[in-house]
C-alpha cells in the first residue's frame, strides 16, 4: 500500500483520509487560477479535502477552483479550495487542500462511491483485528 507523503507543516487532521487505488482508478485533477490551470492526479481524499499529486510546485495558500474527472467518464467534480501545504517527494509535488463545501459520502458521485467503499473496508478491517 502505498504511502503518503511527509509533510513539512504536519495539520492535525479532523477526518480519516482514503488514499486512491492507483491501479484500479485513475482521477485527474485541475487547479484553476486567475493566472493559469496546473494538473495532477487526486492521492487521498476525505469530505472535507484532498491531497493531489502534481506535475509542477503550486504556490501554498491560494484560493483556486478544483475540478476532478475520472479518465474514463464524462462525470466531473468541482469545488473551491484553499491550498494548505505542499511538499515534494522525488521531483513529485504533493498538494493538501481543503474544500469549501464537503463532498458527501454517498453513491450520487464517483468520488462519494470511492469514500464509501474506502470507508467500508477500513471498518472491515478494523472489525478483523478486534
Amino acid at each position: 500500500m502505498k504511502q503518503p507523503p511527509k509533510k513539512s507543516a504536519q495539520i492535525r487532521r479532523r477526518e480519516h483520509r482514503y488514499t486512491v487505488p492507483v491501479f484500479s482508478v485513475r482521477i485527474n485533477a485541475e487547479l484553476e487560477t486567475p493566472e493559469r490551470t496546473y494538473h495532477g492526479l487526486l492521492w487521498d481524499i476525505s469530505t472535507q479535502g484532498a491531497c493531489i499529486q502534481a506535475f509542477e510546485p503550486i504556490p501554498v495558500g491560494l484560493v483556486c477552483r478544483l475540478r476532478l474527472h475520472q479518465h474514463a467518464g464524462p462525470e466531473v467534480i468541482e469545488r473551491e479550495v484553499r491550498l494548505i501545504w505542499t511538499d515534494c517527494v522525488m521531483r513529485a509535488y504533493y498538494v493538501g487542500m481543503c474544500f469549501d463545501e464537503p463532498i458527501l459520502a454517498d453513491s450520487s458521485t464517483f468520488l462519494g462511491v470511492l469514500i464509501e467503499n474506502a470507508r467500508q473496508s477500513q471498518e472491515n478491517s478494523n472489525s478483523n483485528t478486534d
